[in-house]
């Protein structure tokens, strides 16, 4: 019997993408599922909707909802997490409050201010379910898909035990746009790749054997070019942005590597580009998508509720997210190779041992085998330390409960230190704490 946990099954939309993907795979791969969210209205709706794919693939897999996720972890060989702690309101103050302050952030997700108080929210919740997997199946394979991705998996990693593998989409969604750019099939792009999650670097780009970077580096030349394939982009667009790739082809220029993550990302995540607001303008990233994607909530429970009431099948496309895959080549031993979030460990020579990486992983029936790398570029490694160095203060104010380590992890960010001054920082610091206090209650 092959049991998978679904913990922040509310986040319906998301989650239908990997139960769709699951249920695409040819052989039966799970026999039970079980659900578990807070939000018990949410809950029931995904488990209706989940049951009604179940139906449409002719496979029979028990669902069931709860809102105690230890009652349904004893026995789980896979456990999936996409909680988020704070809803559209904590999104906002993340952006807003640095605003005040002059710290213009587009998603303010993953690093900076706002990263750093998104942390603070999700990292111990996500600490706790990793001390119940070690109690409880200590041997099932947590795959962890929260953000910030590294900044929540070291502190995991320092307090438990368990398999975790941290999931994103940005180097299969960077290979989408490869795709554009190079104009050629997907499938026929071969890559190494690895650094940290949302600042991992393209090594090699190869089609049929042939290096591609002298042809990336001409369309770096090509400003107009590159604004052209924003209209051929399908991920963004999707959800309402308009992906102009100037900042990752001027940091191609510059670093001589291309970079997973997008502009609006990577524009947050280094010094260079949001100085003011003109450059923001000029650079295509000042639009918040992201908010308005948290204040869409309610329109996605919406969507899923009409899926689930109509009498047409729930539609589903392939998506970018790799568990279904990795349940898959475990299951089946047919080895599949992915980008994973797991701890150094020497996997990065150049990088702190006790730091989370994105390396190439291969799986087959035995597990999930992170690959090394050796050392990185310099200059690459050197990018990656300045996030890191962030992510580990947090790591300690996470792990110790003190207050000190969220302002030395703020101050060493790399664009807030660009902008502001150490008395700034503290001050919008302090407004950021106020505005999070009832989830740093027991830090002193």
């Amino acid at each position: 019997m092959v049991k998978m946990v679904l913990i922040g099954a509310g986040s319906t939309m998301f989650a239908k993408d990997i139960v769709g993907d699951l249920l695409g795979k040819p052989d039966i791969l799970v026999d039970e599922m079980a659900l578990v969210d807070i939000d018990k209205v949410k809950l029931d709706l995904s488990k209706r909707l989940y049951e009604k794919m179940i139906a449409q693939s002719g496979k029979k897999i028990k669902v069931i909802a709860t809102t105690d996720r230890r009652s349904v972890l004893p026995g789980a060989k896979y456990v999936i997490n996409c909680i988020a702690i704070g809803g559209p309101q904590a999104a906002h103050n993340d952006v807003l409050i640095p605003d005040k302050y002059g710290v213009n952030q587009n998603l303010g997700d993953s690093l900076g201010p706002g990263g750093a108080f998104r942390t603070l929210r999700v990292a111990p919740e996500i600490i706790r379910i990793g001390k119940d997997i070690e109690e409880l199946c200590p041997n099932a394979l947590f795959f962890q898909h929260s953000n910030p991705m590294c900044a929540i998996n070291i502190p995991l990693d320092w307090s438990t035990n368990i398999k975790h593998y941290g999931i994103c989409h940005s180097v299969q969604g960077t290979v989408e746009h490869f795709s554009n750019y190079l104009g050629v099939p997907v499938e026929k792009i071969d890559y190494w790749c690895a650094g940290i999650n949302h600042m991992a670097w393209f090594l090699n780009i190869e089609v049929d054997g042939v290096d591609q970077y002298p042809k990336l580096f001409e369309i770096a030349k090509d400003k107009e070019r590159i604004k052209k394939f924003a209209e051929i982009e399908r991920g963004y667009k999707a959800m309402g942005a308009y992906l102009v790739d100037w900042i990752r082809f001027e940091a191609l220029e510059k670093f001589r590597y291309f970079v997973t993550e997008s502009p609006f990302h990577f524009g947050e995540y280094t010094p260079y580009f949001r100085k003011n607001e003109q450059m923001i303008r000029e650079y295509f990233v000042e639009d918040r998508w992201w908010l308005r994607h948290e204040d869409n909530a309610p329109k996605y429970y919406e969507e899923a509720k009409r899926m689930t009431e109509s009498d047409e099948p729930v539609p589903h496309t392939k998506s970018h997210h790799y568990v279904p895959d990795l349940i898959e080549s475990v299951e089946t031993n047919r080895i599949f190779y992915s980008n994973l979030n797991v701890p150094n460990n020497g996997l990065i020579l150049n990088l702190p041992s006790d730091c989370n990486v994105e390396v190439p992983c291969y799986s087959d029936h035995l597990g999930i085998h992170p690959c090394a790398v050796g050392k990185l570029p310099e200059q690459l490694a050197g990018l990656n330390r300045t996030n890191i160095n962030f992510q580990l203060c947090l790591a300690h104010a996470i792990t110790e409960k003190k207050l000190d380590y969220i302002y030395d992890a703020i101050r060493l960010d790399p664009l807030t230190s660009a902008l502001l001054t150490l008395g700034q920082i503290d001050k919008m610091v302090d407004e950021m704490i106020e505005a999070n206090k009832k989830y740093l209650m027991d830090y002193k």
